[in-house]
């Protein structure tokens, strides 16, 4: 029998470590998933820890212009979190590329972003195995220079990767220590390569995705890329087109820039997951984690200082990646280790 999302939120607490002497705080959108609100503040009861529920009137991003920030909530929503041991977003767009995170997260503090449905959260929780596939992709990254990105479709993609201090993020599902911050469900690493390093063309294929739209490519798209930024889309079909439409609208040089890239590793995630489900009840998690995925992203990367609302990720099937020269996934499928 499916758990209640209060059962599913009681054990991925468990897995974060929240204890009874804890406060967490929960940060939410007024009339917005009042349901994930009252299960967070549940679970936290049941494990004898404080909630407390911070409410801002709305801090999604609109998926189209025009689009002005308004920080008036941020200075009081991280007062208010700044005081809590744990902190959940459950906000409709998440705080992934927000000030707030980053500072929750810099004063050590754990978060998490939940956004999935609820049997999507319980079929998907992470567990230690899979924080081990994630941190051994990690390594493998940081101690490489060249990423490289094939496929039999055409694209022939390369970035640098060099750098003891190559921004590397791993998310298995939860957050169990100190200045973490995760996304349930996650399985996947990526890496912020040297930024305008990016070479190369990307050939999107049928099948493919594209988040958040929440949709699959119908049509074969080549994108080219020159020195971390997309330079040419082009196509026949209306996904080319769209594609260019997007990127335009925004009238910034900035939301064509390539941002992170690496593979999915969580092996119960299923590609159908956008024709199973109504697409838009989910976030994409399940596409952006699926095993042996090649995921890669436009827009907003706060290493290189680029701050910007347009944002895709972009999960492709039968690629290759290979770390100078070495194979962590051939034709989508993840090489054993």
């Amino acid at each position: 029998m499916p758990k209640t999302l209060t059962e599913n939120f009681v054990e991925q607490f468990t897995l974060c470590k929240v204890t009874a002497d804890e406060t967490i705080g929960i940060i939410a959108e007024l009339g917005q998933k009042e349901e994930y609100v009252a299960a967070a503040v549940a679970a936290a009861r049941q494990l004898g820890a404080g909630a407390l529920v911070l409410h801002a009137s709305s801090l999604s991003n609109p998926m189209l212009p025009p689009y002005t920030a308004d920080g008036r909530e941020v200075a009081p929503l991280l007062a208010a979190a700044g005081e809590c041991d744990f902190v959940v977003d459950v906000t409709v767009g998440g705080l992934i590329h927000s000030d707030v995170r980053t500072r929750i997260t810099g004063n050590g503090k754990r978060m998490l972003f939940v956004a999935e449905p609820s049997d999507v959260l319980e079929r998907l929780i992470g567990d230690s195995d899979l924080r081990g596939r994630v941190e051994t992709g990690g390594n493998a990254l940081r101690s490489g220079s060249t990423l490289q990105v094939t496929s039999a479709a055409g694209t022939d993609l390369t970035a640098d990767i060099s750098g003891e201090d190559l921004p590397i993020t791993h998310q298995w599902g939860y957050v169990d220590e100190p200045g973490r911050w995760d996304h349930w469900p996650s399985g996947f690493v990526a890496c912020f390569p040297n930024d305008r390093t990016a070479e190369g063309k990307i050939v999107l294929q049928p099948g493919d995705a594209l988040i958040p739209w929440q949709r699959y490519v119908q049509d074969t798209v080549t994108i080219e890329v020159e020195k971390g930024f997309i330079t040419k889309i082009s196509g026949r079909g209306t996904d080319a087109h769209v594609l260019n439409d997007y990127f335009e609208a925004w009238g910034d040089s900035e939301v064509w820039a390539l941002s992170h890239m690496g593979w999915g590793l969580l092996e119960r995630a299923r590609w159908s997951a956008f024709d199973v489900y109504d697409p838009r009840t989910l976030y994409g998690q399940e596409l952006r984690s699926t095993a042996g995925n090649f995921m890669w992203s436009t827009g907003s990367n706060r290493f290189a200082g680029r701050e910007t609302p347009a944002h895709l990720d972009v999960p492709m099937r039968n690629c290759t990646v290979e770390i100078d020269g070495a194979a962590v996934v051939r034709d989508g499928v993840l090489v054993q280790e």
